[in-house]
């Protein structure tokens, strides 16, 4: 069975779909004998490039029409239609690409035509050759024999260099309107008798992004996986497509801060497809059919978690992880004022708060405190408590007590503390003072993790901005110390493997060059128990 797309390739101007700035700049060039010499068709894929390449030569070769529509019916249209015209040649450029083949034509040009009054060179994906090959075409692009029409095909012509360009018309193809495509598809499957419903010829035109041939392809597709009606569930099903039911819930639990829901779609899309690609693009079309200020700057974060996924090794934990947080943070702002959400867990985590843990891990990601003496009252406690963040702490440079100072225990609303907690209480103020006037030096020194946060949370490396919120982070004068607890393993992993990206990323902030190490924690030799050991036996 010949493949819908060859079958209904269209074998003269009338019958391109779209394009009709093309059309009618070639069939004035042909009316008035005025075809340019070399010309380059670039445009993106599926949009008729080839196929009008052929009618050109079709017309500059046809026995009957000569430089009008071609007739489809002399020996030379019925050659150049089956690929045997001995004057029209084609190369596809990203499998012949060496200056060989280009030295070929170079020789074959001096030669007249056999079987029509034409040469046409057709080359596909030019923008394939190499260098030399370029260097090659050059004198021949620029004073070819008068019976020769080069035509250049791309969807990159950017990377065809200048001096290439200069020796042709560029001719730009555009992406075919949904419309256009749609009618098409409706007369074709009317042809072949296919029943498809406007709903699926719908999903099939969406999914073809402008291209007329994935548009066929993706028809031919799903009539062979249907074997009957063609519904939007069998598109669906075809192209492994998750449902407009699907998409919907899961927006409406990351407003709404869902996260059982969120877990259950995050964990049937990975185990039905394996990867989030498709799905979040689909999620960010769906946010941006209603073009509410809302929905782009959410499309936006999905954006950004589909470039982290990209890369992840662990991609179905860190698809819970960015897409609870992003929930978390939406749900926090009541579902509103969503242009800076990653702002939203940074604002939250200048303030000190409990060092609480966590019942589930999974919805809440740890903030990092950026705070030598802030007191966080009842209400702010109780705001960051329903959240469920967990709180990591930053050590002040050049020591080891941690920015959070052990006199906030003294704001816990029941008086009745252990005499350890009491004690320690008591020590706090000197311990302060001490550590203060210890460090005099170095407190005009900037917590450069801080603003290393700040740069990640609007277009950075998203994974060293959660790394860094998930872990204690120590700055000291000569080492970085990035501490995660055994139960972050995966942060862990991927934070070590970063390991000289962050040193850059601090060396820049401070001027400093130090190094950055990252560990597990060791609960028997952690630096902040064995300072809370000492404190405590004084």
């Amino acid at each position: 069975m010949e493949a819908l797309y060859r079958k209904y390739r269209p074998t003269r101007f009338s019958e391109i779909v779209g394009q009709e700035h093309i059309k009618r700049l070639l069939k004035n060039a042909l009316e008035k004998r005025r075809i340019s010499h070399a010309y380059i068709f670039a445009g993106p894929r599926g949009t008729g490039k080839t196929t009008t390449a052929r009618i050109i030569a079709k017309s500059l070769n046809c026995e009957k029409n000569q430089y009008e529509e071609p007739c489809n019916e002399c020996v030379s249209c019925k050659a150049i239609d089956s690929g045997s015209h001995l004057d029209v040649i084609e190369l596809d450029a990203a499998s012949n690409r060496g200056i060989d083949e280009v030295r070929k034509i170079r020789d074959g040009v001096n030669f007249t035509p056999v079987m029509g009054k034409h040469k046409v060179y057709i080359i596909d994906e030019v923008h394939m050759l190499t260098k030399e090959a370029f260097n090659a075409l050059l004198k021949t692009l620029e004073e070819p024999p008068e019976h020769v029409v080069f035509i250049l095909a791309t969807t990159n012509p950017e990377k065809i260099p200048p001096t290439i360009i200069s020796r042709c018309q560029v001719l730009e193809f555009r992406n075919i309107s949904n419309n256009e495509i749609k009618n098409r598809l409706r007369e074709i499957c009317i042809k072949e008798g296919y029943d498809v419903t406007e709903d699926a010829l719908e999903k099939i035109v969406k999914k073809a992004a402008g291209g007329l041939r994935d548009a066929l392809s993706i028809l031919e597709q799903v009539v062979r996986y249907s074997g009957g009606e063609v519904t939007p569930e069998t598109v669906n099903e075809a192209l492994g497509l998750v449902s407009e039911e699907t998409i919907d819930k899961f927006i409406e639990a990351i407003l709404s801060g869902n996260f059982e829901d969120i877990e259950g779609i995050i964990d049937e899309v990975y185990t039905e497809r394996g990867d989030f690609d498709t799905f979040l693009t689909q999620v960010m079309e769906k946010l941006l059919e209603n073009k509410s200020a809302q929905g782009i700057k959410l499309a936006s974060e999905i954006y950004r978690i589909q470039k982290e996924l990209k890369i992840a090794e662990e991609k179905l934990l860190l698809a819970k992880v960015l897409v609870i947080s992003l929930a978390l943070t939406v749900n926090k702002s009541g579902g509103t004022g969503t242009s800076e959400i990653t702002s939203t867990i940074l604002t939250k985590g200048e303030r000190a708060t409990n060092h609480t843990q966590v019942a589930n891990e999974k919805q809440a990601l740890t903030q990092v405190v950026h705070a030598r003496k802030v007191e966080v009252t009842n209400e702010e406690k109780e705001e960051i408590s329903a959240v469920g963040f967990e709180k990591a702490e930053l050590m002040q440079p050049g020591s080891e007590v941690p920015l959070k100072q052990f006199g906030e225990l003294k704001q816990e609303e029941n008086p009745k503390e252990s005499p350890e907690a009491t004690k320690l209480s008591a020590l706090d103020g000197k311990e302060v003072e001490r550590s203060a006037s210890e460090n005099t030096s170095q407190l005009n020194q900037t917590f450069v993790t801080k603003e290393i946060l700040e740069d990640l949370k609007l277009n950075g490396d998203l994974s060293i901005f959660v790394g860094l919120s998930l872990a204690t982070v120590y700055e000291l004068d000569d080492v970085v110390r990035i501490v995660f607890d055994k139960s972050k393993q995966f942060s862990y992993e991927v934070m070590k493997e970063k390991k000289d990206q962050i040193a850059l990323l601090y060396q820049k902030k401070s001027g400093k060059n130090r190094e950055v190490v990252v560990e597990l924690s060791d609960d028997e030799h952690d630096p902040v128990l064995e300072k809370l050991k000492i404190l405590l036996t004084d």
